[in-house]
């Protein structure tokens, strides 16, 4: 989607899900489903939901783990159980001419 007002032009990409582990440091998106029932009943249980934001520290090819935030905890979680939540990545990009 691209919306032009008064010179401000902005792109925004609302649909790209990916599953956690595609995400690289610093981003942030939406978890929209948590396909592994075991893993999702313990974020349930720690108050982990879809619809919640997840923010990725750290992801790197050589670690077993990804590090990221929900709702101001920090988790670190396997990258088996990682590849199971899928998340909904929302960007904007905003240019001023």
């Amino acid at each position: 989607m691209t919306k032009l007002f008064s010179g401000i032009k902005l792109n925004a990409n609302l649909s790209t899900l990916k599953p956690l582990t595609q995400l690289l440091p610093g981003e942030r998106a939406f978890i929209v489903d948590m396909r592994n029932n075991l893993f999702c009943e313990k974020l349930l249980e720690l108050g982990v939901f879809p619809g919640d934001m997840v923010e990725v520290k750290e992801n790197s090819s050589d670690n077993q783990s990804i590090v990221v935030k929900i709702n101001n905890h920090t988790y670190n979680i396997f990258k088996g159980a990682a590849e199971t939540i899928i998340t909904n990545v929302v960007s904007f990009e905003i240019c001023l001419n």
